[in-house]
């Protein structure tokens, strides 16, 4: 017999609290060697994700008579479904496209993933605070925004 579980904690305090959590994450990482904080940086990369996707499953409770399902889609896929609202199709798609705090989330970890190839002369990409902390602050500005739109239009 399966139990049925009451959810606690609605969507848009997760995605606050991993979005707090990865705020912390980026000060330790700043106060750290950031180059030897491979995890830290995974798990920073992470709690943004998680923030992102609880932030879409929040969003996609106002328009689910308009989507398909996103229960099963990751966070990436989840934004593409709600970006078929007209209402936040602009928003959304700045945000996946190649400037937008999701992309630059797959490149970041892409970078942590990539093998270093010491026959190069040059590194394409880095991570590096800086990026880092522009991840947030897109993320958090996305989140605002959305929020605005949904809440005060």
């Amino acid at each position: 017999m399966g139990s049925n579980f009451k959810k606690l904690v609605k969507n848009k305090e997760l995605a606050n609290l991993f979005l707090d959590t990865s705020e912390d994450i980026l000060n330790k990482l700043k106060l750290g060697n950031f180059s030897d904080a491979k995890n830290n940086q995974l798990l920073f990369l992470v709690c943004i994700e998680n923030s992102l996707m609880y932030l879409a499953d929040d969003t996609y409770e106002t328009f689910k008579n308009e989507l398909n399902s996103i229960e099963d889609l990751n966070y990436k896929s989840k934004w593409h479904e709600i970006s078929n609202v007209i209402a936040l199709q602009n928003i959304i798609l700045k945000e996946l496209d190649s400037d937008g705090v999701i992309n630059q989330i797959e490149e970041s970890k892409n970078i942590i993933f990539r093998e270093n190839d010491e026959n190069l002369i040059t590194r394409t990409q880095i991570n590096d605070l800086k990026k880092f902390t522009l991840i947030l602050d897109k993320c958090k500005a996305f989140k605002e925004m959305l929020r605005k739109t949904l809440y005060e239009c």
